[in-house]
């Protein structure tokens, strides 16, 4: 890492002119913090950054990316860091733009909608949106994480039923291209008019940032959004109780409900839940496999490998369904889908868990996918997270996947910590899309790392042969995988290209574009 030399010195000289002292850093301490995640740092992470800069506004970004194609060094943009290999630093004069000062939050409560700044978390927008009887789904990653961030990258959040994929509630976007210009969307676009409005004039761009898993900055960093609301019928305040991780969450029982009940096979789970879309009932629906239940709920480490040897969740909740029922217009809408999803229950042989077993459970942990810390605690008991298949298309497809991906995930447990084939399915729009999740633990030491990279690998390779999109395959440079994918990649070249001249924007991780150059000789 080149950092005396005078190209490193005129970069940092320059962004000081830009933000000041205080908030550039190329201190070798503050950069190994900015290299951490949940592998072991000889697996993934090969280098670290040479720059970290804190903007404040737009207008900062604009001033950095302006300098970054100026003298020709690359960046990155990051938010909470918890898919860091996609963002650390793989070339020299590496800077990383750390948006943690552009904290600012609007909510419009008439048109029921909030417009965020890059480091707003998920869980100030819940907060701020109770008030107003308004609120926003959260992901599994977690309320700590950017809403923002979130809102065009993944975007799997556990009101997915109601809510649908997060993607499908943005509306005014501002964006900084590669180039340095501001580019803004729907209604921004036209003078004088606020974030209210996503699509045109013209082409709709924010397909660009609507994927599983964007762009990783390399097309540019969005630097405030508006998202969509939705109405919130609870307390305006989440009503809590204890410390962490002794806590409650308990709605008020006249407009929330859960409802948990199992079937003898997971097939049948999946018709019910389809015939729950249908009635379009409920606020949340999930289908969790037995290894969330531990690891929401256990207080300590100790007490989820008890209850877990002993099998307890095992025996209680295989095979089950979750519904929360909201009460969304009145108590009396609450009191009708509660004999709808009873009918359903009768009609199709489901089983109601008992409510002693129900108590241990849902106070303490199933109101969390409302303002939810699911990653934390998943990360909890193994000290990392992954998954053997996590595709987006219907239940369907997560069914018909989930045992390849068991499969495939014996064949790395030991060391991955055993996850009771996890089968997970989070469904969006009343059950008409869904993701399949086969997530599980493991231990952050250098040989187990080196073992569930090796996993994720063969899962790219099965994604590839098979044609099936997933969390972990859209992941992968597009020119190593786009021409399994309808040959996506010599699309997505051209945008680059057209957006990012210089190569300047998180240069390998969407598409390499020298590689492809190289190979094309």
């Amino acid at each position: 890492m080149p950092l005396s030399d005078e190209k490193h010195k005129l970069i940092y000289a320059q962004l000081v002119n830009i933000l000041g002292l205080r908030y550039v850093s190329d201190d070798p301490a503050v950069m190994e913090a900015y290299s951490r995640d949940c592998y072991a740092a000889s697996v993934i992470r090969r280098r670290s950054p040479e720059f970290i800069v804190l903007p404040e506004s737009t207008e900062d970004v604009q001033r950095i990316i302006r300098l970054a194609n100026r003298y020709e060094f690359p960046f990155s943009v990051i938010g909470s860091g918890l898919f860091l290999p996609l963002v650390q630093a793989v070339a020299d004069y590496w800077c990383i733009i750390d948006p943690k000062r552009m904290n600012r939050i609007e909510i419009d409560e008439k048109n029921m909608y909030a417009v965020i700044e890059t480091n707003v978390t998920h869980a100030q927008v819940h907060a701020e949106g109770m008030k107003r009887g308004l609120h926003v789904g959260t992901p599994e990653a977690g309320s700590q994480a950017s809403s923002l961030a979130n809102t065009i990258w993944a975007g799997n959040q556990g009101t997915g039923y109601r809510t649908g994929m997060a993607s499908r509630n943005l509306l005014g976007v501002e964006w900084v291209l590669p180039s340095g210009e501001i580019l803004r969307t729907g209604s921004l676009s036209v003078h004088g008019e606020g974030h209210w409005w996503g699509e045109g004039p013209g082409p709709d761009l924010r397909g660009l940032l609507r994927s599983i898993s964007g762009h990783h900055g390399a097309l540019g960093v969005v630097t405030r959004i508006a998202v969509k609301l939705y109405p919130w019928p609870g307390p305006s305040v989440l009503p809590t109780e204890g410390v962490a991780p002794d806590k409650k969450c308990e709605l008020p029982l006249q407009r929330f409900k859960w409802y948990l009940f199992t079937y003898p096979t997971l097939e049948k789970v999946t018709e019910v839940m389809y015939e729950i879309g249908k009635s379009e009932i409920g606020g949340l629906v999930h289908h969790w496999p037995t290894i969330y239940f531990g690891w929401w709920w256990a207080k300590s480490r100790e007490e989820y490998w008890d209850t877990w040897i002993d099998e307890y969740w095992q025996k209680n909740f295989k095979h089950c369904i979750s519904v929360c029922l909201w009460g969304f217009a009145s108590e009396k809408q609450l009191q009708y889908e509660e004999k709808v999803l009873k009918q359903i229950i009768e009609d199709t042989g489901g089983k109601l868990i008992p409510d002693e077993v129900c108590q241990r459970w849902v106070p303490y942990a199933a109101n969390n996918w409302v303002r939810d810390t699911n990653a934390c605690r998943w990360m909890r008991f193994g000290g990392a997270i992954g998954n053997a298949h996590t595709p987006f298309d219907s239940i369907d497809t997560a069914l018909d996947l989930f045992p390849s991906a068991w499969e495939r995930l014996d064949k790395y447990t030991p060391p991955a910590l055993d996850a009771d084939h996890s089968d997970w399915i989070l469904p969006f729009d009343f059950c008409h899309q869904a993701l399949g999740g086969v997530d599980f633990t493991f231990e952050k030491t250098e040989e187990v790392c080196k073992a569930i990279v090796a996993c994720m690998g063969e899962l790219i390779r099965y994604d590839r042969q098979n044609s099936i999109i997933s969390l972990t395959s859209s992941m992968a440079p597009l020119n190593v995988v786009g021409r399994d994918f309808a040959n996506v990649h010599l699309l997505v070249a051209k945008i680059k290209k057209a957006l990012d001249p210089n190569n300047v924007a998180n240069p390998t991780r969407l598409i390499d574009i020298e590689k492809m150059e190289k190979a094309n000789k």
